[in-house]
């Protein structure tokens, strides 16, 4: 009887390929990687292979897999166990974050943004909002939670019942895709600021189980209409060591370009 160590699946095999060329920079982070019939014809595997390998490198936090628009590559290495991994390439993406984890909502209650609160969300001083506090935690909770969320919807464009819709799980989206529906003001576009900042002390704190002062992501999104007002305005603060955070940037041909002659 042979003792040598069995050969791995072949699926591990290829995802362990994969992101070893990944690390390696021959798919650097914003890139697109072969379809699943590209891959299968290369490798010389199955379709099934091929797709088990790359949900691998999903669970492992190296690529982002998007309906349409193929699979992309996140980060050039693992990340750590319990870090959650997103790729923003449009709109579609935070859609994908919001359907991909679960919302607790804490608080609703209506606000009149001060002279301390107007400058963080870039809003008129005494403009009305509602103001919701929440927590995004992983599918079925089993890990920590990702991020508090402190979201500030247009109180114009609110409809009454948006603190049930979201209490009662009804409505499980972005706040701001809500708004635009209950208006037909669409979201034009979606600005974000990503700045470091630390824990709070108190019920932040408590409520992420994170120690106050710790390291964290600050990410603050305003979802613009077409006529450039502000439909809603989410400040979101993620623990370290819990998110991870990839963006694709391409760059535009200039006047004079070869490639902009062709």
């Amino acid at each position: 009887m042979s003792l040598a160590a069995s050969a791995p699946p072949r699926y591990a095999a290829l995802a362990q390929e994969l992101a070893d060329e990944i690390a390696r920079g021959m798919h650097p982070p914003g890139t697109r990687l072969p379809t699943e019939v590209e891959l299968s014809a290369a490798r010389g595997v199955s379709r099934a292979t091929v797709r088990s390998a790359l949900l691998r490198l999903e669970e492992l936090g190296l690529v982002s897999r998007r309906r349409r628009s193929g699979t992309h590559v996140t980060a050039a290495v693992p990340r750590r166990p319990g870090t959650y991994a997103q790729s923003l390439t449009g709109i579609d993406d935070l859609l994908q974050y919001a359907a991909e984890t679960e919302r607790r909502i804490l608080q609703v209650s209506p606000v009149v943004a001060d002279d301390a609160l107007a400058p963080r969300l870039s809003v008129r001083p005494g403009s009305r909002w509602v103001h919701v506090s929440s927590v995004r935690v992983p599918p079925a909770g089993t890990r920590l939670p990702l991020c508090w969320t402190d979201s500030y919807a247009d109180a114009g464009a609110a409809p009454r019942d948006l603190g049930q819709r979201l209490s009662d799980g009804s409505f499980r989206g972005l706040i701001a895709t809500l708004l635009a529906e209950s208006t037909g003001r669409p979201i034009d576009e979606v600005t974000q600021e990503i700045r470091a900042a630390g824990i709070p002390e108190g019920l932040v704190a408590r409520t992420l189980l994170a120690e106050p002062g710790d390291h964290a992501l600050e990410i603050t999104r305003r979802y613009v209409d077409p006529a450039g007002q502000p439909l809603a305005v989410t400040i979101s603060l993620h623990p370290a060591e819990r998110f991870s955070y990839a963006t694709r940037l391409r760059r535009l041909p200039l006047a004079g370009d070869a490639s902009s002659r062709r």
